[in-house]
């Protein structure tokens, strides 16, 4: 089975299996997102969600992973509160280095 992602989609860091007929993606093997100098802090505010942060700062909602890979969230789009101050990864790193580094998977 051909299986296309998206060039931001998490599953890129996940290998899709094939065992017994039965096909499922295993767990995937996130980059570590080191700490950058333009790095910016957010204060959650009630009518965030993960996925509108990452499209307001990246320009993608599937991105949503990244700030939770960074912030050590479940990777669950609802882990977020208000109040919260998170990390939100460079742009520039994410757009730049961090899928560089995933582009030959």
């Amino acid at each position: 089975m051909s299986v296309s992602l998206s060039q931001n989609s998490r599953l890129r860091f996940s290998q899709f299996v094939n065992t017994d007929g039965v096909s499922f993606w295993d767990l995937p093997e996130f980059p570590t997102i080191v700490k950058q100098s333009d790095d910016l802090q957010y204060r959650v505010v009630a009518t965030d969600r993960i996925d509108t942060l990452a499209s307001k700062f990246y320009g993608d909602p599937v991105l949503w992973w990244v700030i939770a890979v960074a912030n050590d969230m479940e990777l669950l789009p609802t882990d977020i509160s208000e109040g919260q101050l998170i990390r939100i990864p460079s742009p520039r790193y994410v757009s730049q280095t961090l899928f560089q580094k995933a582009g030959g998977r």
